[in-house]
């Protein structure tokens, strides 16, 4: 079976992995991580994954367009990779324009961005990022969005944007399904990764309420390891078609839709 890994970081933190499970504590823990784009191929190489999505860790240890810079120098030749950008508000920061993305998107490879809005200190709405996140949908490029121990910004964030594409990751092991079913439900391009959820039958769950179209395979890896959500998955008692769904397909389907990565008009 194919596998791409839509959520993955390359670059060594600059402290051990901060590893949140959501339950208002966080374990400090020491990880094997990728320094570099070869180390994270040779990863991938070793679990059988055959593509991977990902960002440069120094977006949160450093600042987003020095990481950016990273990722990009990084991926660079690389076709098994693709890129994910860190954001800003356009209007502070002006290498974070639309116009200056949207080349950025073309030329490198760029699957999609990625917000922090707690970690850079912005809000993610319709003042601050209305015309980065109507460039979004325009061009249905997806936005990785990860709780963080706060869910009301990806609340918020859809009730202003419903037709945004949205990939959840990053959110938790224990009981989140109660926070992005919601979402789920409410939002048609609102998507799940796989990466925290291992719970006992909860990509059945999932699957069985929503269809296979809007979970995307994902380690979240050096946080999790890519061996677990791939286990998961594969003992997962849904049909083939929905495995490859989740797989790759999904991926490949949002990858194919996404007008950023063509012609600039």
């Amino acid at each position: 079976m194919k596998f791409i890994d839509c959520s993955a970081s390359i670059g060594l933190a600059a402290v051990n992995k901060y590893i949140v499970n959501h339950e208002d504590y966080i374990i400090c823990e020491k990880v094997d991580q990728a320094a570099n784009a070869s180390e994270l191929l040779k990863e991938m190489d070793r679990c059988g994954v055959d593509e991977s999505i990902v960002y440069h860790q120094s977006v949160v240890d450093c600042a987003p367009d020095f990481g950016n810079k990273k990722l990009l120098g990084e991926i660079k030749g690389k076709d098994r990779l693709k890129g994910v950008l860190a954001m800003l508000p356009s209007i502070t920061d002006k290498e974070h324009t639309v116009e200056n993305l949207l080349k950025k998107m073309k030329e490198n490879n760029v699957f999609g961005l990625r917000a922090f809005p707690k970690a850079d200190r912005f809000m993610l709405d319709r003042i601050t990022c209305g015309d980065t996140l109507d460039m979004l949908i325009e061009k249905k490029v997806p936005l990785y969005l990860s709780p963080n121990n706060d869910w009301e910004h990806i609340f918020a964030v859809m009730r202003d944007f419903p037709e945004l594409t949205v990939i959840i990751t990053n959110y938790g092991l224990w009981g989140s399904d109660r926070f992005f079913y919601p979402l789920v439900n409410a939002y048609k391009n609102v998507y799940v990764d796989t990466s925290d959820f291992q719970e006992v039958r909860g990509i059945e769950a999932f699957v069985n309420k929503f269809g296979s179209e809007r979970m995307l395979f994902g380690s979240n890896f050096p946080s999790d390891n890519i061996g677990g959500p791939i286990t998961t998955l594969l003992g997962a008692k849904i049909s083939a078609n929905d495995k490859e769904n989740i797989a790759h397909a999904n991926a490949e389907r949002l990858w194919a839709e996404n007008l950023a990565k063509g012609d600039i008009k």
